[in-house]
């Protein structure tokens, strides 16, 4: 995923209750995509799978603008949230970042996962500045920042677990949290590597006695 620019709210989002997300809000593609968990791709291709011979429940129902809005062939297609909880219910898996984990330093350094940032860098232009991680569905703040993302008022980035590691972070308790999952990652490596090390010293020491002494 890129960056995107700020997206116009559909009128689901604006009013006294803007914070609850009812299931009759509706999310853009690439909201949508981010929701599940998925890429922008992923869903576009689930769209297509859509057969008379296989359920509808393989795929999220699909849902033209907002009421009031233009209502093409052209137009961008959005998704109900009420459908998209249903989904995500329906097909609870390990997420991407369990994944990148479980596959070790290797998925850490290259597996490209969606986070949440500041709208505009701290720092410099150009500096990232995450406030977390957008695959978490447990997160209780998740949804209240999908209406910040929809406002325009925060984005998400698409960057591997080491690079988010090394960005910066709105709080030291997120940032740290996060990093220690790739320093214990780190560590495990290392311990293994010293392991082999030592484990092929006794082996030449084994063969070679006299070399030993």
């Amino acid at each position: 995923m890129k960056n995107k620019a700020p997206m116009a709210p559909p009128e689901e989002f604006k009013g006294p209750e803007a914070d609850a997300l009812p299931d009759t809000a509706t999310l853009p593609a690439d909201l949508a995509a981010l929701y599940l968990c998925m890429s922008p791709a992923q869903l576009a291709d689930l769209r297509k799978s859509k057969r008379p011979e296989k359920s509808a429940s393989n795929s999220p129902s699909t849902i033209r603008p907002v009421e009031g809005g233009p209502a093409g062939p052209k137009d961008p297609v959005l998704y109900q949230l009420g459908t998209l909880r249903e989904y995500a219910k329906a097909h609870a898996g390990p997420s991407d970042f369990d994944t990148a984990l479980n596959s070790g330093m290797l998925g850490w350094v290259s597996a490209k996962l969606p986070f949440f940032a500041e709208r505009e860098p701290r720092i410099k232009r150009g500096k990232r500045v995450l406030i977390g991680g957008a695959w978490d569905r447990a997160d209780p703040l998740r949804e209240k920042r999908f209406i910040e993302l929809a406002k325009g008022r925060i984005r998400f980035t698409s960057l591997t677990c080491a690079e988010a590691a090394a960005s910066l972070w709105a709080d030291i308790a997120s940032h740290a949290a996060f990093a220690e999952k790739g320093l214990a990652l780190l560590r495990a490596e290392t311990q293994a590597i010293e392991a082999s090390l030592a484990a092929t010293r006794d082996l030449a020491a084994a063969s070679n006695p006299d070399a030993a002494a």
